[in-house]
């Protein structure tokens, strides 16, 4: 028999009736439920991989679009644009 370890944790009332439920439908007690759960995703964390990939934390499956930045000649050109509106602004005050 493996040695254990009494812990006192607080949950949810809806949480703890829920553990309850799935204890009984596996005719197991709640310690023991909680405990395979545990184990179980204790284990699973431990064989992911360490580092994240966008794929694995893009949940809707979409596709990021990645766009080149602005050349020199572009931001030129946009900065002029928005100096000639905002002086057109400032003439109409």
């Amino acid at each position: 028999m493996s040695e254990t370890a009494n812990l006192t944790i607080k949950l949810p009332l809806q949480l703890k009736e829920r553990i309850k439920a799935l204890a009984e439908s596996n005719s197991v007690s709640m310690s023991a439920e909680i405990g395979a759960r545990l184990e179980r995703s204790l284990n699973e964390d431990s064989a992911a991989p360490t580092e994240h990939v966008a794929a694995d934390v893009d949940n809707q499956h979409t596709q990021e679009i990645t766009e080149q930045p602005f050349t020199s000649s572009e931001v030129k050109k946009l900065r002029a644009l928005l100096n000639a509106t905002s002086k057109k602004k400032s003439k109409k005050k």
